[in-house]
């Protein structure tokens, strides 16, 4: 009997991707501009080179900030990194997730967790299921919990995608990591305050590794023992069947996004050519298909998206988690615009949108 089914990935970045740590890195202290370009300090080399400089450390102690320490010119051994761009909004850039070395990957629990939202999406079409014969959890974080259970399964032990292995990505080289200022885009607020985050570029390539375990699926021994998944559901996760689904949400969610950046005014180009290339694999011109990953994904890309706002229950779903709240406000996006706005990033003289991906095979054992 087969273990396991080993495979690589090659994941190509399509459009900006943000996969944070949680960590905003302050200027002054973690980062600092000159001219204009960002230099991220190396902070232990720091502490050890002002603490063989009284004066230097006794200003440190004083409260004084790094950037104003080291003066105009900073040694190059304080550097971790450089990056092309300055901060446009608030003194603070999101870090994104690197390695020991300052390397950028993708880490393998953000893929799988797109790859669930896109099985989840299947099962809601394939079961025809709908709003008002589903269950909702009543806080709004969990909404999904019990559908979740329903289609993967009870428990962590019974879950469909306990038998998905993913690794980390190998790490991208330091020269595809970007600083990008990212704006909220309404048709009530062109310009919000940018956020400053560090992304990985366009035609980036990431390889991630992975195996299927197919000891999941069939006990040892004649009798079926709890714990082990219905033979059935190893199909949801071939290769042809993930591509089939993730070319189909990715259509709907792009015609959603294309016709909104027609109405805000924004070019439309980006939006065009994500299409486009959705529609060339389904005549058969690639094997890969597209996901959304890592921030600005925004609701379309971490719910059911599409297959909601065409429900006829989703007026009340959006009233009782009150979706589309004005920040500070106790104003509301009503349904049938929901959701109003979108996160851009500012490259190349074009808005774009965030975390789209192409996957491809690469090979299978």
């Amino acid at each position: 009997m087969r273990l396991k089914t080993e495979f690589r990935l090659a994941i190509q970045v399509l459009t900006p991707l943000h996969i944070g740590t949680g960590r905003d890195l302050e200027e002054g202290f973690d980062y600092v501009v000159r001219g204009e370009r960002t230099l991220r300090l190396h902070e232990e080399r720091f502490v050890r080179w002002v603490a063989e400089r009284g004066e230097a450390f006794a200003r440190l102690t004083q409260g004084v900030p790094p950037d104003q320490i080291l003066g105009a010119e900073i040694p190059r051994e304080l550097v971790r990194y450089e990056l092309p761009g300055v901060p446009q909004g608030p003194k603070e850039i999101r870090e994104c997730v690197k390695d020991a070395y300052d390397r950028p990957y993708l880490p393998g629990s953000a893929l799988k967790g797109a790859l669930r939202t896109l099985l989840l999406d299947r099962a809601w079409k394939e079961r025809r299921l709908a709003l008002s014969r589903v269950r909702l959890d009543p806080e709004a974080r969990f909404a999904a919990r019990r559908l979740e259970q329903e289609v993967f399964g009870p428990t962590p032990h019974e879950d469909l995608l306990k038998a998905l292995r993913l690794q980390d990505s190998a790490p991208a080289p330091m020269e595809c990591l970007r600083l990008l200022n990212v704006r909220c885009v309404s048709p009530a607020a062109r310009a919000g305050i940018p956020i400053a985050l560090e992304a990985l570029a366009p035609k980036t390539v990431l390889m991630v590794e992975g195996h299927i375990d197919e000891t999941a699926f069939r006990p040892w021994g004649f009798q079926r023992k709890p714990g082990f998944l219905p033979e059935e559901k190893r199909a949801w996760l071939a290769w042809e069947a993930l591509a089939a689904a993730a070319r189909e949400r990715a259509q709907r969610r792009l015609e959603l996004d294309l016709d909104w950046a027609q109405k805000v005014g924004v070019k439309t180009e980006p939006w065009e050519q994500l299409l486009q290339q959705v529609r060339q694999a389904e005549r058969g011109e690639s094997r890969g298909f597209p996901l959304q990953i890592g921030f600005g994904t925004g609701w379309l890309g971490t719910t059911l998206g599409p297959v909601l706002l065409a429900d006829p229950g989703f007026p009340e779903v959006h009233r009782r988690y009150k979706l589309g709240r004005v920040p500070r406000s106790s104003r509301q996006t009503p349904p049938e615009r929901f959701p109003a706005s979108r996160r851009l990033a500012r490259l190349n003289a074009l808005d774009l949108p965030l975390g789209w991906v192409w996957v491809l095979p690469k090979e299978t054992a």
